[in-house]
């Protein structure tokens, strides 16, 4: 009898003995959580003809001698979070406005006038690469002159399908935040048709390339009438990569 209770009391110690970590040592839970800290990057746009303007992003000029209407900025970088956009007009700061960029991502900013009052409008863009042999476009309405007019705009090249953005109005794409995402289509050469539903307008040749991003921005000249404005809308074609 005495023997069995050694034998249990040898089982119990050792079974006691194997419960404990092997190695000693004890594992803590790892944080897998990231904060990304990449730069958000921006682009500037001037969409008016009436001179250069100076732009300044967090203090810092973007363009040596401003900004010219057809000519975008590079894509600059800013900081996560608050970025201070400054815009210089004739030795005036006609803005001053603090906008909140997310990490990694890319944005432009086109500065426009109203009247007297001037403004700075942002959108998101997505630069994934298109497929080889497609374009990514958008088109973008900033016609001050002309804000209450609506108007279709049409991409064909034969052999292609067309590509038709029906019912654009001035600063669409704030309202409609999906007119800020751009459209794959087939590369190649285009006519690209400015349309009402009794009219069309202007239009012009659009070369788009494999591989390429474009935004197409329409604007008016600011010494022109609405009526005259309707009739003579300017496009500008910029890569976004």
């Amino acid at each position: 009898m005495k023997q069995i209770l050694y034998a249990l009391l040898i089982m119990t110690l050792f079974a006691s003995c194997s419960k404990q970590v092997d190695t000693g040592t004890t594992t803590t839970p790892t944080d897998t959580t990231t904060k990304n800290t990449t730069p958000p990057n921006i682009m500037f746009y001037n969409v008016m003809d009436y001179g250069n303007v100076g732009v300044y992003l967090n203090n810092v000029s973007v363009a040596s001698g401003g900004i010219a209407k057809y000519y975008p900025t590079g894509y600059n970088a800013g900081i996560v979070g608050t970025n201070q956009i400054m815009v210089v007009f004739s030795s005036d700061t006609v803005i001053n406005q603090n906008v909140d960029l997310l990490a990694g991502k890319n944005y432009s900013c086109f500065v426009y006038r109203v009247g007297y009052n001037w403004k700075i409008s942002i959108v998101k863009d997505d630069l994934t690469a298109p497929t080889t042999g497609n374009s990514e476009v958008r088109v973008l309405d900033f016609r001050t002159q002309a804000w209450f007019s609506y108007i279709g705009v049409n991409f064909f090249s034969p052999g292609n399908s067309p590509l038709i953005f029906n019912n654009r109005n001035f600063l669409d794409h704030e309202s409609y935040s999906s007119y800020q995402s751009f459209n794959s289509m087939t590369s190649g050469t285009y006519t690209m048709t400015l349309f009402t539903t009794t009219a069309n307008l202007a239009t012009q040749s659009a070369i788009l390339s494999s591989g390429k991003i474009y935004t197409f921005v329409l604007m008016t000249n600011a010494s022109s009438t609405a009526a005259q404005a309707l009739l003579n809308i300017q496009i500008e074609q910029s890569s976004n990569n």
